[in-house]
């Protein structure tokens, strides 16, 4: 017997283990999304309401959550940013919040491997936030997003059972584009040298930053290129925007000859024509005024 129970022993550390794949209660979601350029991405668990009131019972009133289940919801910041009114560098933190009928706290933590709040050290926290809960339509699984994007701003949420935080987060875009520009035509070949003073004309100017740093670019752009006829009519909406109406019209009308041709040489239409002849006469008109 004791032989019997000796083999079936070596037997149950001899065999393979077995990989059990079941379904977890509060699954693994992964964000990412970029906001100007810089990219957020958010790693957490998605509890579910399943016919339980959730605010208040299931997540008690004015004590620590961790916003979300299983391991502390990680959220992560490729550059530095502006969270709530709070500066915050560029980095990985954990997401906590104290729910409250009047008002939640949401915070940004140093520690990111915290299972649960047992552990929590508020001497690391990096952002303390105060926003107002929202009544909202009633969502049955915590989910976390990242909305109502802009350039330079964008909105994180928090949406479970019927309530819904929005923490505001801003971002520096434009000051790393403009650094950006300044690397890009440094570092660009010569051959591309062109589109890349392009691209800095086109940022430059719908971007209302700098109508004579615009201007300057495209000129750049097109004596390095000439034949590109969008260059020309980014440089006629420039100097229409400088007030220079007379260059404009000359600018414009040589997009749309060279457009025409580039487009007539493989037999199609060129499809900018209403849209560049169009420019041609509201510049005129400007002219006479």
């Amino acid at each position: 017997m004791r032989k019997l129970a000796t083999l079936l022993l070596c037997a149950a550390f001899t065999l393979p283990s077995v990989a059990q794949e079941l379904p977890q209660p509060s699954p693994s979601a992964t964000l990412q999304q970029r906001v100007g350029l810089t990219d957020v991405t958010v790693k957490y668990s998605r509890p579910s309401v399943k016919d339980r009131e959730v605010f208040g019972t299931l997540v008690p009133y004015d004590e620590l959550w961790r916003t979300g289940a299983n391991k502390a919801t990680q959220i992560t910041f490729s550059t530095p940013v502006n969270f709530g009114g709070e500066e915050v560098a560029a980095g990985t933190y954990s997401l906590f919040s104290i729910p409250s009928q009047a008002e939640w706290t949401v915070i940004l933590n140093k520690e990111t491997e915290l299972w649960g709040t047992g552990n929590f050290d508020e001497g690391k926290n990096v952002a303390v936030v105060e926003v107002q809960p929202m009544e909202a339509e009633t969502q049955e699984s915590f989910t976390i997003d990242v909305n109502e994007l802009r350039n330079e701003t964008a909105l994180l949420t928090l949406h479970w059972e019927n309530t819904k935080v929005a923490v505001p987060i801003k971002v520096k875009t434009q000051q790393k584009a403009l650094e950006n520009i300044k690397v890009a035509i440094g570092e660009a070949k010569d051959e591309d040298k062109w589109r890349v003073y392009r691209n800095a004309a086109n940022y430059y100017f719908n971007n209302d930053i700098d109508d004579k740093m615009a201007l300057d670019y495209v000129n750049q752009s097109i004596a390095l290129n000439r034949d590109s006829w969008y260059s020309h009519y980014l440089q006629s909406e420039i100097l229409a925007d400088l007030g220079s109406y007379d260059k404009a019209v000359k600018s414009a009308s040589m997009a749309l000859e060279m457009g025409q041709a580039e487009a007539e040489a493989k037999d199609q239409e060129f499809s900018y024509n209403k849209m560049i002849s169009e420019a041609i006469a509201d510049y005129k008109k400007k002219m006479k005024k």
